[in-house]
């Protein structure tokens, strides 16, 4: 467990610098990007690492959720000026796309693979509870079939994550995500 009593001048430069390099890596590669790494980067041994953030989610909780929150915040505000729900939705999952695909960090963040960074999570959850409210708006005015659900959505957006990392994913995968929304509307 991390302390939590005052730090030092020399352990607070530690954290900051630990800050530092988690962000900058965790961006490029990804939050599943070694710890040890981190640490390097820091100029400060895992010890460290692990006696000021105890876990890597703990880690991840620190630096991510800012970053991941403004990307997320952004993309909901363009999503929202659309003035019609077809376009809210289209714009909702291109812009889902668009983020996993340039950003390691995020999409590890919504795909959720560290449900134990509880603050990232959160914020994860205000992007999927958008979403949800985009299907079942279209639901309500009729134009999407009521056979998509917000479970589709989410495996549209989990099948971008996923497509969008593997470098062996089949050639056209978004053009795939683009025929099954495609399909959906009325």
């Amino acid at each position: 467990m991390p302390d939590t009593k005052p730090l030092r001048r020399d352990a607070r430069d530690n954290a900051a610098r630990l800050r530092a390099a988690a962000l900058e890596i965790f961006l490029a590669k990804g939050l599943g990007a070694p710890l040890e790494e981190v640490a390097r980067a820091a100029g400060v041994s895992i010890g460290t690492l692990y006696n000021r953030f105890g876990t890597r989610e703990a880690l991840i909780d620190a630096v991510i959720p800012d970053v991941a929150g403004a990307r997320l915040k952004a993309l909901g505000a363009d999503v929202l000026a659309r003035p019609t729900v077809r376009e809210r939705l289209e714009a909702f999952v291109h812009g889902m796309i668009e983020l996993q695909s340039r950003d390691p960090a995020l999409n590890d963040a919504i795909l959720r693979r560290y449900p134990d960074a509880v603050a990232l999570l959160g914020i994860c959850e205000h992007s999927t509870a958008l979403g949800n409210d985009l299907v079942r708006e279209a639901h309500r005015e009729g134009v999407l079939s009521p056979d998509f659900t917000e479970d589709d959505l989410q495996a549209l957006v989990w099948l971008a994550g996923i497509a969008s990392r593997e470098p062996h994913a089949p050639k056209g995968w978004q053009q795939t995500i683009e025929r099954a929304l495609a399909a959906a509307w009325t």
